[in-house]
Parts: C-alpha cells; structure tokens; sequence
C-alpha cells in the first residue's frame, strides 16, 4: 500500500498580512517547515508539496535540517491558489495520482506542532483499515486534518470548489470515515494572525524546555 503526502502551502497570508510560513517560532526554525519535517520522519512517500509560483521557497530550511532539505521534497506549484485551497488540494492529488498512489495524507503548513507519532498513528489505523474513504483527527469537537484519504475519493477532492477545503466530504454521511483523537487541542494550532504566532512561539519555548 503507498501512501503518499500533500501538503499545503499555498495560502496568501491574508490575515496575517505577509508571509507566515517564513516567519520565526525561534531563530532559524520556520513555521512552515516543522510540519513538514515531521511529514518527513512519518516515512510517508512522495511528499507532494503544493506552494504560490511566486514562493522562494526558503521557508523550506529549519536550521537543524539544512543538509539537502529541497531535493527530498516534490514542489508542486498551484497557479490558481489565489481561488481558494480548494485548488491547491485539486494540484496536490493530480501530482500524487501521477505517483499511482493508494491514498493521500493531506496535512497544512500552517500547523507546526503536528508531530511524526501523531501522523504515524493516522496512517497505523488506515492500514488497519484499507477501505476506509478517510481517517481523520479529532480534537475537542473538531473533526479535521491530518487527513488521509483513500484514492476512492481522490474525484472528489479534485471538484472541491471555494475556499472551505475538504470538510465537506467529511461532514458527508455517503463516506465511512475513522478518527484518531488527540487530547492535546494546541498541537493542532492554525497559525493564521500574529496572535496566534505568539501562542506558537510560547509553545515552541515549552517544548523545548522540557525536552532537555
């Protein structure tokens, strides 16, 4: 069974006013490079990673991780991003059916503290479960991404239209989903303003006192 990964990271920033993924949870690590190097020790392959044309990429480096981060990474630009991430899903699955995927693990770039045994866990109960349509995360009474979801529905992920993602399919009693639940709701924090960056930025400082 392969499953392969999307991650987007072609949103505009709107509400944060400028690029967040390049902003700083501490000197040299990005926002949106920590999802991405735990989407890379989840051992998920290809990691299809869907971004503006315009994006220099250079949120891509976590200073731990300099060492040949882009090669290990299939950059997918989404020319009509602008229309909503309906769009950047829609170029993230058509670049993953080129790869003969089984399913897609879709995870955001903008949610830092989603960590590899979160993912690790998502993919464990979709291999227990192979016909599933989706497994999602449940935190608190949100139903959400980290999704995988299984090729069936990869149609459908491409006629998403707007800005409102793939919750819908969730939401639809046609599909037999899975949830994986986590007691931890601030592992799953957007960070979408800069308020929001600051609560990431004092998570991160926790974390990283207590790992020592």
């Amino acid at each position: 069974m392969k499953i392969g990964s999307i991650y987007l990271a072609a949103g505009s920033s709107k509400r944060m006013g400028e690029a967040k993924l390049s902003m700083e949870l501490a000197s040299g690590i990005t926002v949106g490079s920590r999802a991405l190097l735990e989407l890379r020790h989840s051992g998920v392959r290809p990691i299809i990673v869907v971004v503006r044309p315009e994006d220099p990429l250079l949120w891509l480096y976590d200073r731990r991780e300099r060492h040949g981060a882009l090669p290990k990474y299939r950059i997918a630009p989404c020319r009509d991003a602008h229309a909503g991430v309906s769009r950047s899903i829609k170029r993230g699955v058509q670049a993953l059916m080129a790869e003969d995927a089984d399913a897609a693990l879709i995870a955001l770039a903008d949610q830092p503290f989603v960590s590899a045994s979160l993912l690790r866990r998502l993919i464990s109960v979709y291999r227990d479960d192979p016909a599933a349509d989706f497994v999602a995360c449940r935190y608190g009474e949100v139903v959400g991404p980290p999704v995988i979801f299984n090729k069936s529905l990869f149609p459908m992920l491409c006629a998403l239209q707007g800005d409102s993602g793939a919750w819908q399919l969730l939401q639809s009693p046609e599909y037999r989903g899975k949830e994986v639940r986590h007691a931890a709701e601030w592992a799953f924090l957007d960070v979408d303003t800069m308020e929001q960056l600051e609560k990431a930025k004092r998570i991160w400082s926790r974390l990283q006192l207590k790992a020592k």
